[in-house]
């Protein structure tokens, strides 16, 4: 059986590794190539896990132009795992038995984009399901799911663990009979379906008037493998990895850092309650102080625009009187 592999992520790296454990030995595949991998989350360079299992390996930037090699390899399956671009159509009629997809969530619940972020936002169970593709958005028939909980502990780096254990599981179980021919899926139920919408990096912005809670899910939902949760400090922009609550007795203003501990860990003032900031990053030398305000002083930047409009009218009008001289 001819297994063409499309993908770049943790969750297709254990897809190619489970292939070669179950036996598959045609397998040629394509692995994505960012222009900046940093924008990825869970980006992984297939080509040593290819290469590994003796697996042909080509790189694309744009799914499509993966189109003339996938014709000539001629797959009997097509997976497409851990791709954010939209399968061409075209690329559905290519394989004797078939497309497949795979998403993180209990199909048909949770269909869309950024579902790891919006599990974790929302405390919701997630699932490794492999699934039919045939044109539409998550809506084909399920080959395997494999579920997992989220609970409040959780953040988007251990619903990914969690994600990646129970994709081993669906795929020990199901290609064996893949690998005997075996071509079953179930139906989705589209009335219980629903949706998750577009997140940015932007959306990761911290705004300290909030309550401690709902930043605390901005945080979780944020953190690797996504691009973190951020505030600006002056020109500074602070990325908070991990945080927690805190209750030590202490009261100041939204964004106020209060505290700051010999670990580098600092004590923030939300909108409602205190959190503890205990991995974090930032641009070069920038360290935390008791007393600095986090996030952006609207007034003050206003009057740094207005400053330098100022500036530039008068050299406009300085240009301008030169030249009528």
């Amino acid at each position: 059986m001819r297994v063409a592999v499309i993908g770049g992520v943790k969750s297709t790296a254990v897809l190619v590794e489970k292939l070669a454990a179950h036996g598959f030995g045609e397998v040629h595949v394509w692995g994505y190539s960012p222009p900046n991998t940093d924008l990825v989350s869970g980006w992984v360079d297939l080509a040593g896990v290819a290469s590994g299992h003796g697996y042909g390996f080509s790189r694309f930037r744009k799914v499509v132009d993966c189109d003339p090699e996938l014709r000539a390899f001629g797959p009997d399956v097509l997976f497409a795992v851990g791709l954010s671009q939209m399968v061409p159509r075209a690329f559905l009629q290519l394989p004797r038995l078939g497309g497949v997809g795979f998403h993180p969530t209990v199909l048909p619940r949770g269909r869309g984009r950024a579902a790891i972020a919006w599990m974790v936002s929302n405390q919701e169970d997630g699932a490794a399901t492999f699934f039919g593709m045939r044109g539409g958005v998550d809506d084909g028939p399920i080959y395997a799911q494999v579920g997992f909980s989220v609970t409040e502990a959780d953040d988007a780096s251990t619903v990914e663990g969690k994600l990646l254990q129970a994709e081993a599981v669906a795929l020990d179980r199901w290609l064996p009979s893949l690998r005997d021919g075996k071509w079953v899926a179930t139906e989705q139920d589209h009335t219980h379906a629903t949706w998750y919408g577009r997140r940015a990096p932007a959306d990761g912005r911290v705004d300290w008037r909030l309550p401690r809670e709902e930043i605390l899910r901005i945080v979780r939902s944020s953190t690797r493998p996504h691009p973190g949760a951020f505030a600006q400090v002056g020109d500074t922009v602070l990325r908070i990895w991990r945080a927690t609550s805190d209750e030590t007795p202490f009261e100041g203003v939204a964004g106020r850092i209060l505290d700051v501990y010999p670990s580098g860990e600092f004590l923030v003032q939300t909108g409602r309650g205190l959190i503890r900031v205990t991995e974090w990053s930032a641009d070069g030398d920038w360290q935390p102080r008791a007393g600095l305000r986090l996030g952006l002083d609207v007034e003050a930047e206003v009057a740094k625009l207005r400053a330098r409009c100022d500036d530039l009218e008068a050299r406009i009008n300085e240009l301008t009187a030169a030249l009528n001289k």
